[in-house]
């Protein structure tokens, strides 16, 4: 037997991991396999022994037509339809040069993959793979890299999480002639990520993986675009009800400050003599209102609060703390937001700083108004409807 680079002799040897393969004779002239480290002899070997053990033909150090590329394992179908390259790419390469290199193999309508033992730039840019050689744990070449699939999981996160899932690629792995025979019968293909999939040593851009994690993938991604147009839909719905409702809120309030007055209640006449202060003109702050109009007061202050600053908070601490002046805050998990009917006479607004303040009607406005610092905000909430008849 002798070598197909430079026709020297050769003779057949086994390697500590009990693989046989070739050697050049003593004596032997300078050649470009005689050069190649021990290392790239035994992937060479094990990748022709995997190509051999899916079914298929395998031949070393094979020539393109027109002798522009070299492939360190052909593989080939039993029918001859297929053929696909298997390098092992030990030595410092560019990913332009690899890439050149790849171009020249799908031009006679070969595929290739390219295989490192170690992680360099190019692994991931062009359908490669990274594989580690047998150790005393694991006596197979194993792919440590390079291979990834595609899952769905439940995700309670956000709204689109909720809707269609937590979509990711993971890495995954396989021993290298598991590999091989899924690369060759097409049940492993090369696919170019959409984005960065990081693992703890090398950042991916291609990998390998089955077609069902492809489309598992698109239909996911077509999901979650249909959930975000939903979404924003949605949002911009809601913006336009906190719009019409700011505006109705606004004619409400205007109208209500000009209109006049309320008059005070009838007061009892009291003789002239007996008569020390002027008739209140102020409208009093009504403290004990009607269970139902207090609920309407609750969801009233809700909505608006939804409606105008985009949280659901609720009604907390209802009439009793100081803190509120009395008011009832509403919260949305630990942060307070607004509070509903604070009484004038003992709010302290600087506990009060940054919050909505809701009042029932024009006349608690006004009556919370002369102390209030500017730029507090004072809403008016809408009358409650008059039950049916």
């Amino acid at each position: 037997m002798v070598c197909p680079e430079c026709a020297h002799p050769m003779h057949a040897k086994v390697s500590r991991y009990g693989l046989r393969f070739f050697a050049h004779d003593p004596g032997a002239p300078t050649c470009a396999l005689a050069g190649e480290s021990m290392e790239h002899h035994l992937l060479k070997l094990e990748m022709a022994t995997a190509v051999r053990t899916a079914g298929y033909h395998a031949e070393l150090e094979v020539r393109g037509p027109d002798g522009d590329w070299r492939a360190d394992v052909m593989a080939s179908s039993p029918d001859g339809s297929l053929r696909m390259a298997w390098e092992a790419q030990l030595s410092p390469i560019t990913v332009d040069e690899i890439t050149q290199r790849t171009a020249r193999f799908a031009k006679d309508a070969v595929r290739v993959c390219w295989v490192a033992a170690k992680l360099r730039p190019w692994v991931g840019e062009v359908p490669s793979i990274h594989v580690r050689p047998p150790s005393e744990g694991e006596p197979n070449w194993t792919v440590a890299g390079g291979l990834a699939r595609f899952t769905v999981d439940t995700c309670d996160e956000d709204f689109l999480c909720r809707s269609v899932g937590h979509g990711e690629w993971h890495e995954t792995g396989a021993d290298l002639r598991s590999f091989t025979a899924w690369a060759l019968t097409g049940r492993a293909v090369p696919h170019r990520l959409p984005s960065w999939l990081h693992t703890d040593q090398h950042a991916w851009t291609g990998v390998w993986t089955a077609p069902q994690y492809i489309t598992a993938a698109a239909a996911y991604q077509q999901a979650h675009d249909r959930a975000v147009a939903e979404f924003e839909e949605q949002q911009r719905i809601q913006e336009a009800e906190r719009r019409r409702r700011e505006a109705e809120r606004r004619a409400r309030v205007a109208a209500l400050a000009a209109a006049p007055p309320k008059p005070p209640a009838q007061q009892p006449a009291v003789p002239e003599q007996g008569r020390r202060t002027a008739p209140r003109l102020e409208p009093e702050w009504q403290v004990n209102l009607p269970s139902r109009e207090r609920e309407h007061l609750h969801t009233a202050a809700v909505a608006e609060t939804r409606l105008l600053l985009g949280v659901n908070a609720q009604p907390r601490h209802r009439d009793g703390d100081r803190r509120w002046a009395l008011g009832t805050p509403l919260y949305a998990g630990v942060r307070p937001y607004a509070v509903l009917r604070p009484r004038p006479q003992f709010v302290d607004w600087e506990q009060l700083k940054g919050l909505l303040i809701f009042v029932r009607n024009i006349d608690e406005l006004r009556l919370l108004g002369h102390t209030a610092p500017n730029g507090t905000r004072i809403i008016v909430l809408p009358e409650q409807e008059p039950p049916a008849r």
